[in-house]
């Protein structure tokens, strides 16, 4: 039976010596694997729902926004970004010249056609006024005649009632004296019948004297009542008429004069609010009514603006704060009041701050009255709003902060907002030892490629290569020494004597195992193993 190959059996041997290896190597990268894993479902699930820190913070600030009330140019823009404004400040100045008067040009027509007609009414009233005045004195001085004459005439009525009155008796005693002769018919009854008539004829003249005193009598107390009757008032009941339609006229001027001067003072005060309406569209002060910083800018000066459309923003940096995003599960430990840090990428020293209110969510609303739009949640997440101790800021910390602030030129750089509005910053619950996991990933990041990590590996690259640019220097000189020439000299002369004796023994033993000795057993089998380890070897 036929030996088995040698070659054959060291393979076999080197791979039973390599599985053992082999499978190690599998076991260690499994748990590796494992591990790195586990310590990622770690990292990614506990922190976010137990962490004390949030780097999903920013800083916001509540905003105004300012918008163009008038479509026009932009005269002027006093503002900048940056800027701090006091209340009342002017911000921009609008300007519109093609505005349409139409409405106070018809306006003013008609304010001038009322003032002209209430000048009429009022010169005609007072003309009607003076012409009554002028009747009314030659009313009461033809009163006074009338009276006199009607004076007169009662008391000649009355004197001539007086008379007939007086002829009556006389004539009454002429009967009576008759009538007692004819009853002694001493007289016939003819003598008395003149008589009676005679009497009868005096009495009916005292019964017209007197009906004529109590006409006079009448007329008197009529014209006292100005009641003007009768023939001989005929012209004071004339000049009466005329005077009582001037009057009537002179009224209706006077109601007239009072519809048009109401008409005049709604029409001028139209008149007015349309000036007043097409100065604020000709000419737009724009001011900050509040105050603010200045945070973005809209519109550039010569620039035409519609109304409405956004010219600046201001900030309120007062009332700035930072939100973040907690789990549900700190509510109790992030309570209102609750102390907490805020530090920002770049900062040495954090801001102190408190928990001022915890929101579950915000609305579309919500966001635009800040200046940076809420951080996007997840669920069962929250917003944890948290108001800036103004003794912590750089601006208010004295001396210290501020070499701090000014010997850290990155930070101050990063400051490109007017009170750092959506700059992204962490906070972190006083006393809270759980961190964030991108937080901490961070952290380790920044060992090697940080900072401090950087400035370490230039030191010791600078070191390396001043080390090795010395070695290098050192080898030059070494190499081109006297000493260092005889030195190579025997070091070639050793390795050429080595080289011939190792070529030497190779020719021997090639030699041998070319032509065995018969005597020794197994040198046939032998010889290929001892040329497979030679090759091996080489």
């Amino acid at each position: 039976m036929k030996p088995a190959s040698p070659t054959i059996s060291l393979s076999v041997a080197s791979q039973q010596n390599q599985k053992p290896s082999h499978t190690r190597v599998v076991r260690v990268s499994a748990y590796s694997v494992a591990t790195v894993l586990a310590l990622l479902m770690t990292t990614a699930t506990l922190p976010p729902l137990l962490a004390d820190q949030s780097d999903r913070a920013v800083i916001n600030a509540p905003i105004s926004l300012m918008t163009a009330p008038i479509a026009g140019e932009m005269t002027r823009v006093s503002a900048s970004v940056g800027q701090a404004l006091s209340p009342g400040e002017a911000v921009a100045q609008i300007h519109n010249a093609r505005i349409d008067r139409t409405t106070l040009i018809a306006l003013d027509s008609k304010v001038e056609e009322l003032r002209g007609s209430l000048l009429a009414a009022r010169q005609k009233k007072d003309s009607d006024n003076a012409y009554v005045a002028a009747l009314d004195i030659e009313i009461r001085r033809q009163v006074e005649q009338t009276l006199a004459k009607l004076d007169g005439e009662v008391a000649e009525a009355r004197a001539r009632l007086a008379a007939a009155d007086a002829e009556g008796q006389s004539t009454q005693a002429v009967v009576r004296r008759q009538q007692d002769m004819v009853d002694r018919n001493n007289a016939s009854i003819d003598l008395l019948r003149p008589t009676q008539h005679k009497l009868e004829a005096a009495q009916f003249d005292k019964d017209a004297q007197a009906a004529k005193l109590a006409q006079k009598l009448a007329e008197l107390g009529a014209v006292k009542k100005n009641v003007f009757v009768g023939n001989d008032s005929n012209s004071l009941a004339v000049l009466t008429q005329k005077r009582r339609d001037l009057a009537f006229d002179a009224q209706r001027l006077a109601i007239e004069e009072t519809q048009l001067s109401a008409s005049l003072t709604s029409l001028q005060g139209l008149q007015a609010s349309e000036r007043k309406r097409l100065d604020s569209l000709t000419d737009a002060r724009m001011q900050a009514s509040h105050g603010g910083v200045v945070l973005s800018l809209g519109a550039a000066q010569g620039r035409h603006v519609s109304p409405g459309d956004s010219v600046a923003t201001l900030v309120d940096c007062e009332q700035a704060f930072a939100v973040g995003i907690f789990s549900y599960r700190q509510a109790q430990d992030l309570a209102v009041g609750t102390s907490v840090r805020i530090s920002a990428a770049g900062t040495t020293v954090p801001e102190r701050g408190w928990v001022s209110e915890i929101l579950p969510k915000t609305s579309d609303r919500t966001d635009q009255q800040y200046a940076v739009p809420f951080p996007q949640t997840e669920r069962r997440e929250m917003y944890v709003l948290v108001s800036l101790d103004p003794t912590s800021t750089p601006a208010a910390n004295g001396t210290e902060r501020a070499g701090l602030v000014a010997a850290d030129g990155s930070q101050v750089a990063r400051r490109t907002t007017p009170c750092s509005v959506g700059q992204w910053v962490t906070i972190t619950r006083d006393n809270g030892w759980i961190p964030s996991a991108s937080v901490a990933w961070k952290a380790v990041a920044s060992g090697f490629t940080g900072p401090d990590a950087k400035a370490a590996w230039g030191v010791l690259a600078s070191s390396a290569t001043r080390a090795a640019q010395t070695a290098s220097d050192l080898a030059v000189r070494g190499a081109t020494s006297p000493e260092a020439k005889q030195m190579w000299g025997t070091v070639t002369g050793s390795v050429a004597q080595a080289a011939d004796a190792v070529s030497n023994g190779v020719r021997q033993l090639v030699a041998k195992v070319s032509n065995p000795s018969p005597g020794v057993p197994g040198s046939a089998q032998a010889a290929p193993a001892r040329q497979h380890s030679t090759e091996n070897t080489h």
